[in-house]
């Protein structure tokens, strides 16, 4: 046994530097039992070396920062892709992605907003990004990035997280995603934004705990707001619980939309969600705002954003709707041309205009 420690520690010896003591016993417990340890190197706070470091600034670490999340008063984004070279991840966003974030702090000046990197990420000197350049002259914009093993610490999921079944996941990266956004939330209430949407009016003034309707059988978590204490800090101790208890590491949407329409369906103690939005007192204050509120289109209607012929039907569907949800894993891999012909260019320009502006022909 104590050769096999030693062998550990030697060949992981360039995985530990900044790791803390749960992801090693992780590492130690799994090697002992045969299992297979599947952590991508990527979301491991390695330490590189000086001569690698030269000309990048590493993000600071958000539990760590001098200016830390306001507790309830807060936006949070969470960017949960590699974006690793050669071993270094550096900061990559989309122009959509971008856009999610400047139509959010523009349209809510006296919230912070941040982006939180799930892998220890950097800048360059030498990196020339308009749209970074563009989401960082924002003053309530703060770029940062998380220690997996630190994050959990200390939440009703850390047991769970340190066995290291979330890393065996077929969809690793959505599935860290529905982990923190509830993670993030339980540590600093607030309100959580998928990076595919353009937020289109204040959220400043709507009371927290909130979620809204896919449609009349389901809720998505693409928006989730809670309250820092009481029923919001209640409910996101639920959604851990209920996450670690039936995590399906090979199913796409059954950590995410599924957990937060089924642990709702409990928590407000009916499986109705037309009887949810009806009477609020069902769910003990917490409102449930119709599909109108975040996803006034479905998924399959996701195009309807960038044809030119639907852009009056799509102004007219969206005008009450606080922000619009794009739906990426249907639309990530088709790019926009930029242009105000369709309802999804005239809201860049509008909600995000620097973004838009430095996005080039395509979004």
């Amino acid at each position: 046994m104590f050769k096999t420690l030693f062998f550990l520690v030697r060949t992981r010896r360039s995985l530990l530097s900044g790791l803390g003591i749960s992801a090693l016993i992780y590492i130690v417990i799994s090697t002992l039992l045969g299992v297979h340890y599947v952590t991508p190197e990527c979301y491991m706070d390695i330490q590189i070396n000086e001569s690698d470091s030269v000309g990048l600034k590493k993000l600071d670490d958000v539990l760590l920062s001098e200016i830390k999340p306001r507790s309830g008063r807060s936006i949070f984004f969470h960017e949960t892709r590699c974006h690793s070279n050669n071993g270094v991840n550096i900061f990559k966003l989309s122009a959509r992605q971008a856009c999610s974030i400047e139509s959010a702090a523009l349209n809510n000046p006296n919230l912070q907003v941040f982006i939180i990197f799930a892998t220890p990420t950097y800048t360059s000197d030498d990196q020339k990004d308009p749209i970074l350049d563009a989401i960082q002259s924002y003053r309530n914009v703060n770029l940062r990035y998380l220690n997996i093993w630190r994050y959990v610490k200390d939440t009703p999921i850390e047991k769970w997280f340190i066995k290291g079944d979330l890393f065996h996941s077929q969809f690793l990266p959505e599935h860290m995603s529905d982990l923190l956004r509830l993670i993030t939330l339980y540590r600093f209430g607030g309100i959580y934004l998928d990076l595919d949407v353009v937020v289109l009016r204040s959220l400043e003034l709507v009371p927290l705990n909130y979620v809204g309707a896919h449609d009349n059988e389901t809720l998505g978590n693409a928006v989730i707001s809670v309250e820092p204490r009481g029923i919001g800090h209640e409910l996101t101790e639920l959604l851990l619980h209920y996450y670690q208890n039936h995590y399906n590491a090979d199913a796409y949407v059954s950590n995410g939309p599924s957990l937060i329409s089924q642990v709702f369906f409990k928590f407000c103690n009916n499986s109705s969600v037309k009887k949810m939005q009806e009477d609020p007192a069902n769910c003990r204050g917490f409102k449930v705002f119709n599909e109108t509120a975040f996803f006034p289109l479905s998924w399959p209607e996701w195009p309807l954003f960038i044809l030119p012929d639907f852009k009056n039907e799509i102004f007219e569907r969206t005008k009450s709707s606080y922000l619009i949800h794009l739906w990426n894993k249907a639309s990530y891999e088709d790019l926009f041309r930029v242009g105000t012909d369709n309802a999804y260019g005239r809201y860049a320009e509008l909600h995000c205009p620097k973004t838009y502006a430095a996005a080039g022909k395509y979004f």
